[in-house]
């Protein structure tokens, strides 16, 4: 059957019709099942059986700009998800997502992969209480951060229906805001049916892509949110002060050094070294910073960073890491929000809510191709 599939594929191509350009979107639904996936350490923790279902509204551009032409024309929408575990230790979870999907190589055969990636609030858990649900080791929240990852194969059956297959990663933590927080982490089956309600595509012509000029650029943001360490006990504020020094070398990608000041709060009686109150109350250290484009708006940071002061009574360790999702408003680009999660040696931390300015001259214009 796959031998069929990839014949098809090399041998037919979707009749696209480029000249019908009366909206500006396409727009798609899609429904996706996912099914099993469950990693040892979750298994030993009582999860055996995992079916989730999604509804999903995406767009994609017919307007031909940079980042639709670098990334083949990809989807953004949102997605209502609805999973079950069979068993009443963890409940049925609900959630609300964000996402975006990018297609790997030519668009125009029948069989064709893409990569998606999605963000958003799970509720509706069944969790850790010591005398009501003492079986749940993994979530101590009834709502928790959803992250989601899938690499399909799509097959054009027709030119609005189209079948996929694939696999996924799904994510499911607070960010250390109650205990415990180890998270439920699983890697389903996924299958999807997506249906296209327009009848043209975006044209892609990488030809036509404007040489980028590089540039640097000087970010400088703050963040805050909460840290819970221990059972029914209080959340402590935490907080995030920034500064960065980033190099953009192409559309996509920028990269940089960067120093971060953290403060605990209550850690001037938590802390039992021998520092001043200072370095009991504040950690700092100096970050290599990457960051993933998806448009001239959207991106992604990944920081690897190595605490100079640490405090292990904050749960603090050498090594820390941030992964996130900003977005870059007004005119000129400038003005940063975000959310992201701040790691110990990838161990939850806290989750920072971020709003920064970014000082920076870039040349580069941003306009439609054709």
């Amino acid at each position: 059957m796959v031998l069929i599939i990839n014949s098809s594929a090399q041998t037919s191509n979707v009749n696209f019709n480029d000249n019908k350009r009366e909206l500006k979107l396409n727009t798609f639904v899609q429904i996706k099942f996912d099914y099993g996936g469950i990693v040892p350490a979750v298994k030993e923790k009582g999860i055996d059986k995992y079916y989730a279902l999604d509804l999903r509204v995406a767009w994609q551009k017919k307007e031909n700009n940079i980042y639709s032409t670098i990334y083949r024309a990809p989807k953004f929408g949102f997605g209502f998800y609805s999973a079950s575990f069979d068993n009443n230790v963890f409940g049925e979870p609900n959630g609300m997502y964000g996402f975006f999907e990018i297609p790997i190589g030519d668009q125009k055969k029948r069989l064709n992969w893409i990569y998606s990636i999605g963000a958003g609030l799970a509720f509706n858990f069944n969790y850790f209480d010591p005398e009501n649900n003492p079986a749940n080791e993994l979530i101590g929240s009834n709502k928790n951060v959803y992250l989601a990852f899938s690499f399909e194969g799509r097959y054009n059956i027709t030119e609005h229906w189209v079948a996929g297959l694939g696999f996924g990663f799904k994510h499911f933590s607070n960010g250390r805001i109650t205990l415990p927080n180890s998270g439920i982490n699983l890697i389903p089956l996924t299958v999807t049916t997506e249906y296209n309600f327009g009848d043209s595509y975006t044209d892609i012509q990488k030809g036509k892509l404007p040489i980028f000029i590089p540039f640097n650029m000087l970010n400088v943001f703050g963040a805050a949110g909460v840290k819970n360490f221990e059972y029914d006990g209080a959340r402590y504020f935490k907080s995030t002060l920034s500064i960065n020094a980033l190099r953009q070398f192409s559309y996509k990608y920028r990269y940089g050094l960067g120093f971060d000041l953290f403060y605990t709060a209550g850690s001037s009686d938590r802390v039992t070294d021998e520092k001043n109150n200072f370095n009991k109350q504040y950690s700092y250290g100096f970050a290599g910073l990457f960051e993933w484009l998806i448009t001239e708006r959207l991106y992604l940071p990944f920081n690897f960073g190595i605490h100079l002061n640490k405090n292990e009574e904050n749960f603090e360790e050498l090594l820390y890491q941030r992964i996130g999702l900003r977005y870059l408003l007004g005119k000129q680009k400038k003005i940063m929000i975000g959310v992201g999660l701040k790691t110990t040696e990838f161990h939850a931390d806290y989750v920072e809510w971020t709003l920064g300015y970014t000082f920076k001259n870039d040349k580069n214009k941003y306009e439609l191709l054709f």
